[in-house]
Parts: structure tokens; sequence; C-alpha cells
């Protein structure tokens, strides 16, 4: 018999597995011209704060089933999500509480963040407040 844990593990793998991927070059053309589904960076606040995929927004994946009203609506039935970290595991687990929250289809972006930033493709950054 396979114990709760073990079947959970499997549940997550099989998930995280069957996701489809968009490539990094095609989102970068999507979201120059403003067609780009909505992006979720599941990374650590500090680490999108410090470069993301422009129009991304940021719920790391620890918190994402608590904070699922938080994820950007589809714009029509059907409408992929994409989700990236900076090598794919966090990704992978995000997917899984995706699916738990209702299911919605969902992209991983192409070897994540580190392949973008690998390839000079444009990041945004968060600014620090201006001090008074």
């Amino acid at each position: 018999m396979i114990s709760g844990r073990a079947a959970t593990l499997g549940l997550l793998l099989a998930l995280g597995g069957c996701a489809d991927h968009i490539g990094r070059a095609e989102l970068l053309g999507q979201i120059e011209a403003g067609t780009a589904p909505p992006i979720v960076d599941v990374r650590s606040q500090r680490e999108y704060e410090a470069s993301h995929v422009p129009g991304a927004v940021n719920i790391p994946f620890q918190s994402l089933l608590a904070q699922v009203d938080r994820l950007p609506a589809p714009r029509g039935e059907g409408e992929p999500l994409v989700l990236y970290c900076e090598h794919g595991p966090r990704a992978g687990l995000a997917r899984a509480q995706v699916w738990l929250a209702g299911g919605r289809p969902v992209l991983f972006l192409d070897v994540h963040m580190s392949a973008w930033k690998r390839d000079g493709l444009p990041v945004a950054r968060v600014e620090e407040p201006a001090l008074d």
C-alpha cells in the first residue's frame, strides 16, 4: 500500500510534469505585443524585486494556495497562466497548488528565470522607495 506522503509526492511530480512550456522568445514577443497571458513569478519577494520577467506578479510558491485570490484572472476561457521560478522545482509545486485551487491551464517558462537572465532578456526590478 502506498503511504499518503508517497501518493502526494507522486501527484505533485505528475502535475509538474504535465504542464506545457512557453519559449522565452515567444513570451517576450507576446509581452512586447501586449498579448501575453498572465505571468506569475513564484520565487521569493527578494528574488522578484531583484529582477523579474516584465509584467509578472509575485506570489511565492509556499503561499500560493493561501493567496489564490491574487492570481491574475484569465481574460478568456482556457487562457493559461505562465509560472516560473529560478530553475523549475518551485514552479512545479506552484502548478500543483493551481490545480488544487480549481485547475487552470499552466505553462512553464522554458528553462525558467535562469535562462531568461542568461540570455540577456529584459527584466523589471522593484525600485526602493525614495527617502524623504
